[in-house]
């Protein structure tokens, strides 16, 4: 997507999380409305790291707390680089970490403004949630920008000015991998349910089963908003995946959930990925099932 002076890239099958889980199905929710304790600003508290691949230590730290009410936070300084074909990976600067201005939360997302490290020169930095553990930042590069990361990363194929995050991340489990181009729907599928998820649990208190992410137009404004491309079939209640299924269900009090797209051959025990209220994406086969 190109606007006027910067050029900008989406989220385009990429996925962020663990490689083994044991996944329990919760029961099926009847949508119904009813209060809920959940505050759309607290979601947003903590502190959020973007680290290498296969590193521990972060080049980029977002801390964001509540205040009087609303968001206040800082952001630590880093060198960009990029690597493969367009992640954004970076080094950190000792430097003391700069506030964050005009910090606005609205749909879901928190904007705000950043000065910036050379070679960016910083502008409204969205931040986008996608569960309890996982979130991403999309940073406006222009041309020139663009360029000169480029060209001070020769090894790199492409640029997504995307950086992924992690809420308090545990040792060993911040681990990020880029999902392969074969699976770009079911994972692009995964990332837009988690950030459709909350938006409407941003905007509602609870989560939402497909039917009513479906029904209340939450899935088609959060992948015009969020996504360049998404399955073609997104809209059909009963196959968004042609070859795939997907099962999402809901807790009866709406506070969490859960949801796996597998190949329809031999489903049971066919690869997929699964996914919860975190955010995090899983990719492998359920339990009990041969990796063969």
């Amino acid at each position: 997507m190109n606007l006027p002076g910067t050029a900008m890239t989406y989220l385009v099958g990429m996925a962020a999380g663990g490689i083994a889980a044991t996944i329990t199905l919760a029961p099926a929710l009847t949508q119904t409305n009813r209060a809920s304790t959940f505050d759309p600003v607290s979601a947003f508290v903590g502190t959020w790291t973007a680290t290498k691949p296969n590193e521990n230590a972060p080049f980029l730290t977002l801390k964001l707390r509540e205040s009087g009410g609303k968001l206040i936070g800082t952001m630590s300084h880093f060198k960009i680089g990029v690597v493969g074909t367009g992640r954004i990976v970076g080094s950190q600067v000792i430097a003391a970490e700069s506030p964050v201005s005009d910090l606005t939360v609205n749909e879901g997302e928190v904007g705000f403004v950043w000065s910036g490290d050379p070679p960016l020169h910083g502008g409204h930095v969205r931040f986008v949630v996608q569960g309890t553990k996982v979130a991403y930042l999309l940073i406006p590069v222009s041309i020139e920008e663009m360029k000169k990361i480029m060209s001070d990363s020769p090894g790199a194929s492409g640029f997504i000015p995307i950086i992924w995050m992690r809420r308090n991340p545990e040792a060993g489990n911040g681990k990020q991998h880029e999902s392969s181009v074969e699976k770009w729907e079911i994972t692009t599928e995964a990332s837009l349910i988690n950030a459709a998820e909350f938006q409407y649990r941003f905007a509602n208190g609870i989560y939402a089963d497909y039917s009513t992410l479906l029904r209340s137009g939450q899935l088609q404004k959060t992948g015009g908003r969020q996504f360049t491309l998404v399955p073609k079939n997104l809209q059909s209640a009963t196959d968004p995946l042609p070859g795939y299924l997907l099962r999402l269900l809901v807790s009866p009090d709406g506070s969490s959930y859960q949801f796996s797209i597998q190949e329809k051959t031999s489903a049971d025990c066919a690869p997929g990925v699964f996914s919860d209220e975190t955010g995090v994406i899983f990719d492998g086969r359920t339990l009990g099932c041969s990796g063969n």
